[in-house]
């Protein structure tokens, strides 16, 4: 603000006209001065500046500190299952206690599909939440459509699991946070008839010998073949795998699907010690009841037989036939990712919350509270993850797990491998033979010229599998 000048001294004529002019420029000199003052208090008062970021132009740095305390509000879009969103309530008011200058809104969606069209439609549109909650699986697909921030390496935690990692990322590059990983598949094991769990399949096949009774329903092991969620982990014993996160291809005319199939052909139709006419539930049947000894089923299924206080344990896959590495399953996993309209206060504020929700004391309440596990690994050196048997094992499958292949191109390889399992186990067709038409059934059913219901390709594989006995 230029302050008001002084008057010099002026030789005053005796007239009253000279005496009016004075009076009347001394007037306007005060009247000026006060509506400057007026006008930088306004100024002052009504300045709000954000702190610099590299997602916007240069900004303005903030000339008071106490700016930083004002209220700000960021916005949550979440896909996430009941229990989740519960917890997630809960661990936002607690928060929000914490940090009382920071509102947080959410959004709940009822599909990852309507979420993800409805933030880039928003996004693109210069507004959308501050943070994104769902599967780690659309990540892949916001970083393309660039409506996500890549993060940067302060939110990247280096003890995540490998299997979370590996879908969190576009173009090899971290877009998404992992939070929480679910819904992967162990061996169980029934305490009261298994005294000792089998390493590898050679021991499994061992035991199945000495204990199964088909005449009474009794079996050693069970396991899910019209499923091939459940097939095709059995490659990653063999140290290879089905699908490339980074490029989009498929492999399944490899070694390691040839070593499966021969396997499978192995326990089924060699030593005949796993019967083929077992559906889903009759596994989990099986198990429950106590007719089969040891199952693969999901964690998903922990929950049920504690409820049903059943005296069970879980482990690791067995390492496979002729193999040096136990199977790979898949994992999902939910996680946060920014919008890239996202910046300043609220941008650090959203971090602030995903940085909160990530302490251990936030994961452990998760972990009690819902069915998921950490993302991080070196949670399992929790007393309370530790000091539970069954949260430690699957902590411990979880480390060789791989993520869950997009969903669109999973169907495409389930299809693939349903289509031609009937003819391999009824040795009809050569195992290399089998994957390499598994393979050419990929490519067509991928790119359209070949289609086939999923459902209508295993009921045919059950209904063959069971002719076949």
């Amino acid at each position: 603000m230029n302050k008001p000048g002084y008057f010099k001294s002026l030789k005053i004529k005796k007239t009253a006209k000279t005496a009016l002019m004075i009076i009347s420029a001394v007037l306007i000199v005060i009247i000026m001065s006060s509506l400057q003052a007026c006008d930088l208090f306004k100024r002052n008062e009504t300045v709000e500046t954000l702190p610099q970021s590299t997602d916007q132009g240069t900004q303005v740095e903030p000339e008071d500190q106490a700016s930083l305390a004002e209220n700000i509000e960021i916005v949550i879009w979440d896909r996430i299952d009941p229990k989740e969103q519960l917890e997630l309530m809960e661990s936002l008011q607690i928060f929000m206690e914490e940090n009382s200058n920071i509102k947080i809104n959410t959004r709940h969606f009822r599909s990852d599909e309507e979420l993800e069209d409805q933030f880039k439609a928003a996004s693109l549109a210069g507004s959308g939440a501050d943070i994104v909650f769902a599967n780690l699986e659309i990540t892949a697909e916001l970083a393309e459509s660039k409506v996500i921030k890549q993060l940067p390496d302060e939110m990247i935690y280096s003890s995540t699991f490998d299997c979370l990692t590996e879908i969190a990322v576009f173009e090899n590059k971290p877009y998404a946070v992992p939070f929480r990983a679910f819904d992967f598949l162990l061996l169980y094991y029934n305490k009261d008839l298994v005294e000792s769990v089998p390493v590898n399949f050679n021991e499994l096949v061992q035991y199945c010998i000495q204990v199964n009774n088909p005449d009474e329903n009794i079996w050693g092991f069970l396991f899910n073949i019209y499923e091939p969620e459940w097939v095709i982990p059995l490659t990653g014993g063999y140290q290879d795998w089905v699908y490339d996160y980074n490029s989009g291809s498929i492999s399944l005319e490899s070694d390691a699907m040839i070593k499966t199939l021969e396997m499978l052909l192995n326990i089924y139709n060699e030593q005949k010690v796993v019967p083929y006419n077992f559906s889903y539930e009759e596994i989990n049947n099986a198990f429950i009841n106590g007719s089969a000894h040891m199952i693969v089923n999901g964690n998903w299924a922990a929950g049920e037989y504690m409820d049903l206080g059943i005296n069970f344990g879980v482990s690791k896959i067995p390492v496979v036939i002729d193999g040096f590495r136990n199977p790979t399953p898949m994992a999902e996993g939910i996680g946060f990712m920014f919008n890239t309209n996202s910046y300043g206060r609220q941008y650090e504020a959203a971090v602030k919350l995903v940085d909160f929700l990530m302490s251990e004391e936030t994961q452990l309440s998760w972990t009690s509270k819902t069915d998921t596990l950490p993302a991080l690994e070196s949670m399992e050196d929790a007393a309370r993850i530790k000091n539970n048997e069954i949260l430690y094992n699957e902590m411990q499958q979880l480390k060789i797990a791989r993520g869950k292949i997009p969903a669109d191109i999973l169907m495409v390889i389930s299809d693939a491998i349903n289509l031609n399992l009937e003819s391999i186990m009824a040795q009809n067709i050569s195992v290399e033979e089998a994957v390499k038409k598994m393979q050419e059934d990929a490519i067509k059913l991928k790119t359209g010229s070949k289609n086939l219901n999923q459902e209508t390709a295993q009921d045919q594989a059950v209904e063959s599998f069971s002719d076949s006995e």
